[in-house]
């Protein structure tokens, strides 16, 4: 579940409008967040033992999208006192900028886009014979307005 810091910043953006080749149930369209929060748990049995994965971010950047020229910055409220973060980009950024291109947005072949915000073993922490995921990304430089998310998926490395 990605969820919203309030309730008249984001702008539902129905199914068949946008997502009609993405396996999500629908689209959701920031307006002036700076922060996007993502929320969910996986069942032990849906990932293989002691394999790697990464969390990919679907998206969309609509026409009207004017920010998220800079990097966003995700930390995993998990482990808040860590201070650790990660840095992605909505926006292919200049090469001279980047230190890890995985980090960058790709094209899928359904149109929409993704950027991979987490990277974590499937032994991660389990509780409850779940695996729990509490991100929170930010961006400093401006507002997500624009930004059109269809959801999150999981791949192992």
């Amino acid at each position: 579940m990605i969820y919203k810091t309030t309730h008249t910043n984001l702008q539902e953006v129905h199914n068949h409008m946008l997502c009609h080749t993405c396996r999500f149930l629908g689209a959701i369209e920031y307006q002036r967040q700076q922060v996007l929060h993502i929320k969910c748990r996986i069942k032990r049995q849906m990932l293989s033992a002691n394999t790697q994965y990464t969390c990919y971010l679907v998206f969309k950047l609509s026409e009207k999208c004017c920010g998220l020229h800079g990097p966003v910055i995700v930390r995993d409220l998990f482990h808040w006192r860590s201070k650790e973060t990660g840095v992605v980009y909505f926006r292919h950024p200049n090469p001279w900028n980047v230190r890890d291109t995985d980090w960058v947005p790709r094209q899928r072949k359904d149109g929409w886009m993704e950027v991979i915000v987490w990277k974590f073993n499937s032994n991660y922490e389990l509780k409850n014979d779940h695996l729990f995921v509490n991100l929170k990304l930010v961006t400093y430089e401006g507002t997500m307005s624009g930004l059109i998310v269809c959801g999150i998926k999981f791949r192992p490395i």
